[in-house]
């Protein structure tokens, strides 16, 4: 009698993990990206002012103008220009915002490839590379399966890296999206606990955790 209890139990908590995250998913995901990227394009300002070439930040800021105007194709394709031409700093900044740009207009596949080159190329920064797996694992969240998502970013989530409470947060979230909200509390909360987990990472874990039962 008791393993029905168990059973019947375990499986309340995966119809509750999984109704939490089809109420929560794209809200974190949105809110984790708009981050991510943010910071990486703070990055990417400071290698400009270090680095020089007024052009290329020209040319980085005409194909931002036709991101705004919507014209995502042309912005996308601006970027992929960019980064075949300018320098360390601003290719890998201009590959992750050609990838995101594909991502928007439904090429996901070519977005991977580009996020796997990134990740592959030695002369960019390590913070680049490990932001494009990450981005990556944002992706395969919805468009692959959680097992993918988890060794993606198994790189990034290790103690040190600069995205690991991004990367940690992201694993907890595929776990969620598994039903095994056990794990994903566990690891939840670990980052609720760390004091070296940002801010918005850290309120956006206790909202989650909350909607969880406050386990």
């Amino acid at each position: 009698m008791a393993d029905i209890f168990s059973e019947v139990d375990e499986d309340v908590r995966k119809d509750k993990s999984l109704a939490l995250w089809k109420k929560y998913g794209n809200y974190v995901i949105g809110a984790a990206v708009l981050i991510v990227v943010g910071t990486a394009s703070y990055v990417g300002w400071q290698n400009y002012t270090l680095s020089q070439s007024e052009s290329q930040g020209a040319a980085f800021q005409a194909a931002s103008a036709l991101v705004a105007e919507n014209k995502l194709d042309a912005g996308a394709a601006s970027f992929g220009t960019l980064a075949e031409d300018g320098n360390a700093g601003y290719r890998a900044l201009a590959r992750l915002r050609e990838a995101g740009l594909l991502v928007e207009t439904g090429k996901g596949s070519e977005a991977l490839a580009i996020y796997d080159q990134l990740a592959a190329d030695s002369s960019v920064d390590k913070e680049f590379s490990s932001l494009a797996n990450l981005l990556a694992g944002y992706y395969l969240l919805d468009n692959g399966t959680s097992q993918e998502v988890r060794m993606k970013v198994a790189s990034v989530a290790e103690a040190g890296s600069i995205w690991s409470a991004s990367a940690n947060e992201l694993i907890a979230l595929s776990y969620l999206q598994e039903g095994e909200s056990v794990k994903a509390v566990e690891l939840l909360t670990q980052l609720k606990n760390d004091a070296a987990v940002p801010s918005d990472i850290k309120a956006r874990v206790e909202q989650l955790l909350a909607a969880l039962g406050g386990e």
